[in-house]
């Protein structure tokens, strides 16, 4: 009995061999993430973040404590 994939197509490797491609997949998206994870924050980003904060501050009558 021949399995099958999405779209009705027959896989093709074994459980094995998909499983290890599956890992391999999952260490570079992993890998990617980091990168992107581990980049900083542009200042301009931040002192957006900073304006907003501070006009919803501003808006909502609070002095900047956690609600």
């Amino acid at each position: 009995m021949s399995e099958t994939g999405k779209h009705g197509k027959k896989s093709e490797g074994s459980p094995r061999n998909r499983r290890l491609g599956n890992r391999a997949i999952g260490d570079q998206l992993r890998q990617m993430y980091k990168g992107v994870v581990d980049e900083s924050v542009p200042d301009e980003f931040l002192q957006l973040l900073e304006e907003a904060e501070a006009k919803e501050r501003a808006g909502n009558g609070t002095t900047g404590g956690e609600a």
